[in-house]
């Protein structure tokens, strides 16, 4: 802490600072946010001075805080009056009382709390419950608002003794939150956007529990998947870690195969079609579809660069052969293939502003299209009479992959 006098000067890290007789005018540091007075300042003089406080300061800056010792309530009303009526609106709107914060907090703390018993939930500890609870998205982002609105009422009020009574409750929830973040692959359940004097408490109770808030779900490829599934007691709370897990699998590993991509979500899709709220069932079902995916990853790759070329690969074999199993002559075929057209590709979008170009991709397409027309591969089953299409499928995932097929080692 330091004084703000004519011979020193103030705290940047504690944000605090004590006016005393100078600095009241001219003086601007955003980051003080704790004023004490124990002077009587009067007229424009208190204005100036608790406007000290009130500078935006950085996201978590939303409020300043003066300490009256002296009580220069009644000093602050008059100095208000001094002004016309829509200045003192402007005064008025920007002070705020600890009484109406206060009351802000309990009502936001009561509707979190009541949100949950709505919906059978009184036990903050059956973490399993509230996975079950937050399959429907519309409840978790009813959850997720009342959540950051206790948030930001807990942080207007907090270090005061009151803020302690919810303290309990508060960290409960934030374990809540974080988990199910994790449970559901969901980033808007995060401690991102929590202002940092209540962060710093959250930290360090979820770290008694043992909860890393920046370690990242566990992988379906993870040995260990299936057994962090396990630990969960009930049947639909299984399924569900396997189907967020399957979800955010296909959105971030499989972003650069598309047509792989689109084969699990169309099984992923069927397993609920087909047997809807039967969750034993749909876990088994889930189970399986992670093994295949599980398999897809340890595919053989014949030689072929599996970011760079392997989704040119599988495109080419669903659309040439379809599902059918391939013999070695087939399968050494459309490795020619796969690689005839990934050279082409990859000449061509070496080109500067290669996407931006009709004649560059108009060229491009040409040269896919001799390939397919050549004696080597036009007897391929449809290659030649669903060429256009081919090569639309060709050109979406080339403009997809653009930076992988360029810069992937």
């Amino acid at each position: 802490m330091s004084f703000g006098t004519e011979d020193s000067g103030v705290d940047g890290n504690l944000g605090i600072i004590i006016v005393n007789n100078m600095l009241l005018t001219g003086f601007d540091a955003p980051i003080e946010q704790v004023m004490y007075l124990d002077k009587v300042i009067v007229a424009h003089n208190l204005l100036q001075a608790i406007a000290r406080v009130n500078r935006v300061g950085g996201a978590f800056k939303d409020k300043g805080f003066v300490v009256d010792y002296v009580g220069i309530g009644h000093h602050l009303k008059k100095a208000i009056d001094s002004y016309d009526e829509r200045e003192q609106k402007e005064i008025i709107d920007t002070l705020s009382f600890p009484d109406d914060e206060l009351r802000e907090l309990i009502a936001s703390h009561a509707a979190i709390m009541d949100l949950l018993k709505k919906h059978g939930l009184s036990d903050l500890t059956d973490h399993d419950a509230f996975f079950d609870l937050f399959y429907d998205e519309d409840i978790r982002f009813d959850f997720m608002m009342a959540y950051k609105k206790l948030t930001r009422c807990l942080n207007q009020v907090f270090p005061a003794r009151q803020a302690l009574d919810y303290m309990a409750d508060y960290q409960a929830l934030t374990e809540i939150n974080v988990l199910a973040g994790k449970h559901f692959r969901d980033e808007r359940l995060s401690m991102k956007g929590i202002p940092p004097k209540l962060r710093s408490i959250t930290d360090a109770y979820l770290e008694s529990k043992g909860i890393e808030v920046k370690v990242e779900p566990i992988s379906i490829l993870d040995e260990d998947f299936q057994q962090e599934v396990g630990k969960r007691n009930r049947t639909k709370t299984k399924a569900a870690e396997i189907e967020h897990a399957i979800r955010h699998h296909l959105d971030v590993e499989l972003d650069d195969d598309p047509d792989l991509r689109a084969s699990f979500a169309a099984a992923l899709a069927a397993i609920f079609e087909e047997f809807r709220d039967n969750w034993q069932k749909i876990y088994e079902e889930l189970e399986k579809l992670r093994e295949r995916i599980i398999n897809a990853n340890k595919e053989p790759t014949y030689g072929l660069h599996r970011k760079k070329q392997m989704p040119f690969f599988r495109s080419l074999k669903r659309e040439i052969f379809g599902e059918k199993d391939l013999n070695e002559d087939e399968i050494s075929l459309l490795v020619n293939l796969t690689q005839q057209v990934f050279l082409v590709v990859e000449r061509e979008l070496k080109l500067t502003g290669f996407w931006e170009s009709i004649p560059a991709r108009n060229k491009l397409k040409a040269e896919i299209q001799k390939i397919f027309l050549s004696p080597e591969f036009n007897k391929l089953p449809d290659l030649v009479k669903n060429r256009a299409r081919i090569i639309s499928r060709v050109m979406e995932i080339s403009e997809k992959n653009n930076d992988i097929i360029l810069y992937a080692v």
